[in-house]
């Protein structure tokens, strides 16, 4: 799987697209004849009338209009998946979901209120209320239907805000987020493919020191469990796609020295947008490493089956060989019996049992005519 990025400048792909024919042109891109028109409708750009550049006398090109918005360049990005060469289309996949998310004006605005709350942050905040801390002091609602958020007390309200911000902003870009009853996760469509992921707090770890009430009851040899560590809230949200079949998740965006969550939503959807991309390769993968098998297998059945019709025909091969040594030897055997009591009575038993023994001879012969010799 492979990404390319490609700058296209208004003005000169306005010169191009009146230029050479807009297949050509967009095979030079690396892109569909569709895909190269959507980028030039999104800069303004006029597009030449069907059969243009096959007339001799071309015409006036369209004049090119004022940029709308004051668009005047546009990032694509392209997307090859992973295939072997033969099988690679030479052109890439444009990818405008992710040129949307890199816009300043699509840029995820956190609120400092939690205002209407999208149904599942509203279920969430329910259930955060009414939740129990865990081993490591954290609450969450992993085991109900909300929103899958796993943070301390305190980060309740910035964690509800956040997740309310992020599943408007998905909605709005048709990438619906509901909640996974069956992994008690947060699930959201993105290009046709399901995504889990989580809102998470990093925690900072101690290692305990007794109490003196730990201390008192292992003094008195009363039998406890006494923790090794002991962890506390460090404010440091994760956003994590998680992988509810293998168990294991990976941070995306983290609060750092580079910023807040906050700041990075738009980063995030970009990275659900890839893994939505690399779930797809993944899968025509495995389609065609499920078709080589059956080929495979299929050619496997194929040789089989060759190798027992080839069988048969040694076999009938040997058969004949062997009814004709046979048939040579018993003619054999009857010519010397003719000559041993030659001359022998037509009418006796040694001459009929001769005319019965020739007949078995070319019977078992299988060059003979009347056995109706065939080739094996």
């Amino acid at each position: 799987m492979g990404y390319k990025t490609i700058r296209f400048e208004r003005k000169k792909l306005y010169d191009q697209v009146w230029e050479k024919p807009m297949i050509v042109l967009a095979l030079e891109y690396g892109l569909s004849d569709v895909g190269l028109q959507k980028i030039c409708r999104r800069l303004t750009i006029p597009l030449p009338p069907q059969g243009y550049h096959l007339r001799k006398y071309k015409g006036l090109k369209s004049p090119l209009p004022p940029a709308k918005n004051g668009i005047i360049e546009y990032v694509a990005h392209l997307y090859q998946p992973n295939q072997s060469e033969a099988e690679a289309s030479s052109v890439a996949v444009l990818i405008p979901e992710i040129s949307f998310e890199e816009q300043p004006e699509n840029r995820i605005i956190v609120p400092d209120q939690l205002n209407s709350p999208h149904p599942l942050i509203a279920e969430a905040k329910r259930q955060l209320k009414k939740a129990k801390p865990d081993s490591y002091g954290r609450i969450s609602t992993y085991r109900n239907n909300g929103c899958d958020i796993l943070v301390f007390p305190g980060s309740i309200d910035r964690s509800l805000r956040i997740m309310n911000a992020l599943l408007k902003a998905m909605a709005k870009r048709g990438y619906l987020a509901s909640g996974d009853k069956l992994n008690h996760s947060t699930v959201v469509k993105v290009l046709d493919e399901q995504i889990n992921f989580r809102l998470g707090e990093r925690a900072h770890q101690v290692r305990h020191v007794p109490t003196a009430e730990e201390l008192l009851k292992k003094k008195r040899g009363l039998y406890f469990t006494n923790p090794a560590f002991d962890y506390s809230a460090t404010g440091e949200l994760t956003l994590s796609i998680t992988d509810v079949y293998r168990y294991n998740s990976e941070k995306v965006c983290l609060d750092s020295k580079r910023g807040k969550i906050e700041e990075k939503l738009n980063a995030f959807i970009l990275s659900l947008i890839k893994r939505a991309l690399q779930m797809k390769d993944e899968r025509a993968h495995r389609q065609q490493e499920e078709k080589n098998r059956r080929e495979r297998e299929q050619q496997q059945w194929e040789r089989e089956i060759q190798m027992r019709k080839e069988k048969e025909r040694v076999d009938i091969l040997m058969q004949q060989c062997n009814a004709w040594h046979e048939s040579q030897n018993l003619r054999a055997f009857i010519n010397a019996t003719n000559e041993k009591y030659s001359p022998i009575d037509p009418d006796g038993e040694l001459a009929k049992w001769l005319i019965w023994a020739i007949r078995q001879a070319d019977r078992l012969d299988p060059l003979n005519s009347q056995s109706g010799f065939q080739i094996p």
